[in-house]
């Protein structure tokens, strides 16, 4: 979804930060608190924010991991922020995600119901569309 966002957008006004692509193959690094992906990604946030219009970060993006650095982040930024929550069932992300992970390895990272916070934008399937009328309103 965030990639089909950068291609409407254009890559010179839309920065992209994959969060699985940092801390797997950047960093060679495990998704837990005090990874070092949460200070890289901070820094490519505030990077983004002062060099392009648009900063998507997109992954899963654990509260418990993530969650402290993203609010953060979020509070120093005076524009607007949208944050959404892919609020699909277990079996739906089984199934997406088949190809590259088994049940097994999902079923330890999954975590039901993990916002960042109330304001979180809950879509109930990947939406592009949505997205882009949300954007189109601030």
């Amino acid at each position: 979804m965030a990639d089909a966002l950068q291609a409407h957008f254009g890559a010179e006004n839309c920065l992209v930060i994959h969060q699985d692509q940092i801390r797997r193959e950047l960093l060679h690094a495990n998704d837990h608190v005090d990874t070092p992906a949460v200070a890289l990604i901070a820094n490519l946030i505030r990077f983004g924010l002062a060099h392009y219009p648009l900063v998507i970060v997109e992954g899963i993006l654990r509260r418990d991991v993530y969650g402290e650095m993203l609010n953060q982040v979020v509070s120093e930024w005076h524009g607007p922020t949208l944050s959404y929550y892919l609020d699909v069932a277990f079996a739906t992300c089984v199934a997406h995600n088949a190809q590259r992970f088994d049940e097994d390895i999902q079923s330890r990272w999954w975590r039901a119901d993990d916002v960042l916070s109330a304001k979180d934008i809950r879509l109930p399937h990947r939406d592009v569309a949505r997205v882009l009328s949300d954007l189109n309103r601030i």
